[in-house]
């Protein structure tokens, strides 16, 4: 028997421990990724509200939809979050 086949990198054990840390690894960066996309959702609405914005519920709809469609709305929806209309008193 060769030498080559005979002698493998990582036991059964190593491998399955290996796995496992991949896989949490993995859960751990699928869960930031999730918590990172909420928050980002989440900012137009809240910079609305905290500046007194007369259309926060808009602006905080429009954050969340750009999350959910293909069109770039986020940008839009923050722009729209610092936007004072004009008639309206400041913040």
């Amino acid at each position: 028997m060769s030498d080559r086949h005979s002698s493998k990198l990582f036991d059964v054990g190593t491998r399955m421990a290996l796995q496992i840390f991949a896989l949490i690894i993995l859960v751990v960066l699928l869960a930031t990724a999730l918590a990172a996309v909420f928050l980002l959702a989440r900012l137009p609405g809240q910079i609305a509200r905290d500046r007194g914005h007369a259309q926060a519920e808009a602006v905080a709809v429009a954050g969340w939809c750009s999350v959910l469609l293909p069109i770039p709305l986020w940008p839009l929806a923050m722009v729209w979050a610092y936007y004072k209309p004009n008639g309206h008193a400041s913040a």
